[in-house]
């Protein structure tokens, strides 16, 4: 069993490491001083497990660096720095599929802890969904915007999933940290049959290519460039984010009538006001219902104010999307 280590102080660190080094059929991989360093190891060559100093877990990247390692099975053991804080912690993250332990366990007490980890069935990378879809006909020029944030790692693959080779461009913001956005893009490119990758400045919009707003200090938004291209754009923040969803669906107005857009799970209000001028303009919009979001902040606020046009359940917005844009028949 390999097992990476993920602590912001090198003395802890060195004692973790120290600890591993005597626990019997484990083998000590990679340390690293910050989440974004832990992921692009651990993604470059997956541990099996993971042990994060409870210090990183309180950082705002942590959640979607769960979410990005339990996409790839990747187990995460959380050190507390003593058995109170321990106690807090296993009740904090009961059921998420992360165990505890805290700094002065011993080896035997850490072994038992991986172990424990290994057998839970409930942290076990899920499989894809089926076999690959087929290509569908779609409309010319159908565009297809997408919103999500806390939550919306999960959301987005199931969402895309289901969309064939030939999807048509799908333009996405996912609010995380700048140094997740790549891997997200990697992560999301394993789980579909399109091509997801970071979006460029002036990138074509092109039939099965999925963009991702990169980074944080541009908004992605869409720009008419002889044909519709992607746009990065170094502006302050919209509705508390960069890159923010109100910024992307903003910029589709002018070709709302060829737009497809859903807002996933999150927390705020980002992607509401954009929504509605989407529906005004003509766009098709989808919201997710309350029983499968997360966190039904983004998706109330945008419902509220008369933004959606139907709420679905997670399962039902990616067909939803596609069925949206598929080439009707002249009868």
């Amino acid at each position: 069993m390999r097992v990476m280590i993920a602590d912001d102080n090198p003395e802890t660190l060195q004692r973790l490491a120290t600890t591993l080094r005597a626990v019997r059929g484990v083998t000590l991989g990679t340390c690293t001083g910050d989440l974004s360093a832990t992921y692009h190891a651990a993604e470059s060559r997956p541990p099996q497990a993971v042990m994060i100093a409870e210090r990183l877990t309180r950082l705002p990247e942590f959640e979607v660096m769960q979410k990005l390692f339990q996409a790839l099975g990747i187990r995460c053991v959380v050190v507390a720095d003593g058995d109170a804080p321990q106690a807090r912690l296993a009740s904090r993250l009961d059921g998420s599929g992360i165990r505890v332990t805290h700094l002065d366990a011993s080896p035997e007490e850490v072994r038992q802890c991986l172990l424990e980890l290994l057998l839970d069935r409930s942290t076990a990378v899920e499989p894809p969904d089926g076999p690959a879809p087929c290509d569908m006909a779609f409309q010319p020029g159908r565009l297809i915007l997408i919103g999500a944030s806390t939550g919306g790692v999960d959301a987005l693959i199931r969402v895309l999933s289901g969309f064939p080779a030939n999807c048509p461009p799908t333009l996405i913001v996912q609010h995380t940290s700048g140094t997740f956005s790549a891997g997200l893009a990697r992560l999301l490119d394993r789980r579909t049959s399109a091509h997801v990758t970071e979006a460029e400045d002036g990138i074509a919009l092109e039939p099965g290519k999925i963009l991702i707003a990169p980074g944080k200090d541009h908004h992605l938004e869409l720009a008419r460039a002889g044909s519709l291209r992607g746009r990065l754009r170094a502006e302050p923040p919209r509705s508390g984010h960069r890159p923010s969803v109100d910024a992307l669906f903003q910029s589709a107005v002018p070709v709302a009538a060829r737009v497809s857009a859903a807002i996933l799970t999150g927390m705020g209000r980002d992607g509401a006001a954009g929504m509605a001028a989407l529906r005004n303009a003509g766009a098709h919009t989808i919201g997710q219902d309350q029983a499968s979001s997360l966190v039904y902040g983004m998706p109330r606020a945008a419902h509220e104010i008369g933004a959606v046009a139907i709420q679905l359940p997670l399962e039902e917005i990616g067909p939803a999307l596609l069925q949206s844009c598929i080439r009707r028949s002249a009868a």
